[in-house]
């Protein structure tokens, strides 16, 4: 019974310690996409001369890999966008 009650106050003690990390912020972003349906964002693309080819605003859900980005709008149609070494893309989220 002794060790819980430590164990508890510890817990509490470590939610404020918490709330002001990164880690701590990125993780309430993430429950926040997921809850909401995506997060408000702006997606440009940009070909090897820095002029915007795509871009798409609006609230997405996202995922990535190095060769390619994923997103799924509101309306659940999802979008797949390939780069290669010419290209850049950049997701901006919005307020």
């Amino acid at each position: 019974m002794k060790k819980k009650f430590i164990a508890g106050v510890v817990m509490v003690g470590l939610v404020p310690a918490l709330t002001g990390c990164a880690s701590w912020n990125r993780f309430g972003k993430d429950i926040n996409s997921e809850m909401s349906n995506g997060l408000k964002r702006d997606i440009k693309v940009y070909n090897a001369d820095g002029k915007i080819i795509m871009e798409e605003k609006g609230k997405f859900d996202i995922k990535h890999t190095s060769r390619s980005l994923q997103y799924i709008d509101q309306k659940n149609n999802k979008h797949n966008i390939y780069f290669g070494d010419n290209t850049t893309v950049t997701v901006d989220e919005l307020k």
